[in-house]
């Protein structure tokens, strides 16, 4: 007995729904560090997502893991970046990269910005070490996100590596900001963090 058309269709809405209108993935570009990149460290936008009026423009926000630690702890944060505008971005990171290894002594144009209790903002300094992974060389489409690798699968975030000790007592504001060679500037919302005995 044939199923009638409004039931077959009700089967088939969560099949359809699923699909978000995404391309089907490239099986060659897969195999490609860009592939791979892609599949990890990218998310799609929402149904009915639509660019903004400008060319190139990107959205940062900031997450921290907690906003209160005690004096000496190190922190959990994660990036999300969105490409709002109209047009591709590039983004070339040489090793290590400071989305997938969180470093910040690269010169890929991320940095943080600290301002502790009682004093002016300040650039937090980077602490050198090896190249974990690879550079990073992919396009972000209007629209997509880029994340930052968190420490483990399943964990999107991970320690800030920086000198600066958080062990003065009182609430810290944060942010990231993002100046890449030829004149994109994005700076995330400001986070506080709280340093407790």
């Amino acid at each position: 007995m044939a199923t009638p058309l409004p039931r077959l269709c009700l089967l088939l809405l969560p099949l359809l729904a699923a699909c978000r209108n995404e391309p089907a993935p490239d099986p060659a570009a897969a195999t490609t560090a860009e592939g791979k990149d892609r599949r990890e460290l990218i998310r799609q936008p929402g149904p009915g997502w639509k660019p903004g009026n400008t060319a190139r423009k990107l959205n940062i926000l900031l997450l921290l893991d907690k906003t209160k630690i005690r004096k000496g702890e190190t922190f959990l944060y994660r990036l999300e970046m969105q490409n709002v505008g109209r047009d591709p971005l590039s983004f070339k990171e040489t090793a290590p990269s400071f989305t997938k290894d969180g470093s910040l002594c690269g010169s890929d144009g991320f940095k943080f910005y600290a301002t502790p209790p009682a004093s002016e903002e300040r650039l937090l300094p980077c602490v050198a070490g090896k190249a974990e992974e690879s550079e990073l060389d992919l396009t972000l489409l209007p629209g997509e996100y880029l994340l930052t690798r968190g420490s483990a699968p399943g964990n999107r975030f991970r320690e800030l590596k920086t000198k600066l000790p958080f062990e003065t007592l009182g609430t810290y504001r944060l942010k990231a900001v993002y100046t890449p060679a030829g004149g994109l500037r994005a700076d995330s919302n400001t986070v506080t963090l709280e340093v407790v005995p």
